[in-house]
């Protein structure tokens, strides 16, 4: 598979081991893959970045510390005393690793963190079903707690979990609803959730031990995993069904990354870049909370067939007060090729002494490429496309083409590489420096060009970095 880019030159690291089919618990092959795959992901770190930073004693306390906000991002479920049993890995993580690729923290600490989940799960079910919720008073909960300091013990943590589920019922309550339906949709969702966790398997686990990793290298480095790798071929293939929104985690929170061009999100007018997404419901079903789920658990909750129903429970952007929650429905459908593939169009601008000056612009979503997957169809990319709509604005004679890069996060660099051949005889295109001081440059080496009159390039800061 080629390189790949993106609006922040995010670098995308595949898992091309599937590992899906081992549960935590077989030893053996499922500990080699792990190991395998961590010191390979470590390595490709150590290498690829601009720093050439080594896992040492000092980035591997980061790591640590990176993968604790990951599984507990409102800093409500890990005690200090936890944190502080864990500190104990941070002399010799990184030895570990180099060494033989030892996942054995990633699975200690989540073991804790579903432990202090299964505590929270049994002290909000019987706080659901004793306790009466009064808001007559003027207390407060603050919902971001990125920077707040985890709790003493497990009263105090209770302290905070009883503050969380009473914001969750009343929000369930600002919704008209009823006792007795509060009720039975905050145990439903809270067993869902930790359902969810235990579930997960010992290769989803080092995904978000490996995902930490690469964010502490890199904000924008994402460690993809089997499943994650399949959804970027559907989007490479521009063949997407569901809501079209792009998505990220961020603080434990999933977080709208894009709305993709076409899609119900973007049509809707209710969703934008930044909104968080706290549940999601199936058509008139309950929703399931997807706080500190996986990524990958989230978008198979959110995808689904065209026609139906998808209910998301979101913080609007820059929103802190979780009182702002709202709930959009938005009715899943294919996310249509035309409105991702590059698209041409003619404006006829008024020039001097009555002349009309015709210029040609294309819109450029993504670099795409045909990535595999795509059964029975031509091979697409976005090179022949443009090339395609270049032969027929030069039909219609125009003066001058706008080649429209706003908003294009990205995709492959082979294409951006080869694009750019359609307006250059023969060339260097984007050069990279390697560790060692190498540089290899991609060069474009057809010497046909598609289009060599005036030409206007528009980028934005959502433009791919490259």
């Amino acid at each position: 598979m080629g390189s790949l880019l993106s609006a922040v030159g995010q670098v995308m690291i595949l898992a091309s081991t599937a590992w899906a089919g081992q549960p935590a618990s077989e030893p053996s092959l499922a500990d080699a893959t792990e190991a395998n795959i961590t010191l390979v992901t470590a390595g490709f770190l150590e290498r690829s970045q601009l720093a050439h930073h080594p896992l040492d004693t000092e980035l591997a306390g980061k790591f640590l510390d990176r993968y604790l906000d990951d599984l507990d991002g409102s800093r409500s479920l890990l005690l200090q005393s936890d944190v502080k049993e864990f500190a104990a890995y941070r002399a010799n993580l990184a030895q570990a690793i180099h060494k033989n690729g030892d996942t054995s923290a990633a699975h200690a600490i989540f073991a804790r963190y579903l432990e202090r989940l299964e505590q929270r799960g049994a002290y909000v079910t019987d706080l659901l079903r004793t306790a009466k919720f009064d808001f007559t008073g003027h207390d407060v909960y603050a919902f971001d707690r990125e920077h707040a300091e985890r709790p003493r013990d497990l009263r105090a943590a209770q302290k905070i979990w009883r503050q969380q589920i009473r914001a969750e019922y009343l929000q369930e309550k600002l919704a008209d609803k009823s006792p007795d339906q509060i009720v039975r949709a905050l145990l439903r969702r809270k067993a869902h959730l930790l359902a969810t966790m235990k579930a997960l398997r010992g290769g989803e686990v080092v995904e978000i031990y490996l995902n930490a990793l690469a964010h502490v290298y890199d904000p924008h480095t994402d460690y993809l995993g089997h499943e994650q790798m399949e959804s970027l071929t559907i989007a490479m293939n521009l063949s997407l069904f569901g809501i079209g929104a792009a998505l990220e985690t961020e603080d434990g929170y999933c977080k709208i990354r894009e709305l993709l061009p076409g899609g119900p999100a973007l049509r809707s007018g209710q969703l934008k870049p930044g909104d968080r997404i706290v549940a999601v419901a199936q058509s008139s079903e309950e929703p399931v909370d997807v706080t500190n789920v996986p990524l990958a658990h989230t978008v198979e909750l959110i995808r689904g067939p065209k026609g139906t129903t998808v209910a998301l429970t979101i913080f609007p952007a820059g929103a802190a007060d979780g009182s702002l929650a709202k709930s959009v429905s938005l009715v899943r459908d294919e996310i249509k090729l035309e409105d991702q593939q590059a698209k041409a169009r003619i404006l006829d601008l008024p020039a001097a002494q009555g002349r009309t000056l015709r210029l040609g612009v294309i819109d450029l979503p993504s670099f795409y490429a045909d990535m595999g997957g795509r059964t029975g169809a031509e091979p697409r990319s976005a090179t022949a496309d443009v090339a395609r709509l270049l032969a027929k604005l030069k039909k219609e004679r125009v003066r001058g083409v706008v080649l429209d890069l706003r908003g294009n996060g990205g995709g492959s660099l082979e294409e951006a590489i080869s694009l750019t051949g359609l307006f250059i005889r023969q060339g260097p295109v984007v050069q990279t420096r390697g560790l060692e001081g190498e540089i290899e440059v991609g060069r474009d080496t057809d010497a046909t060009v598609q289009y060599d009159g005036p030409l206007i390039v528009l980028t934005s800061r959502f433009s791919a970095s490259a």
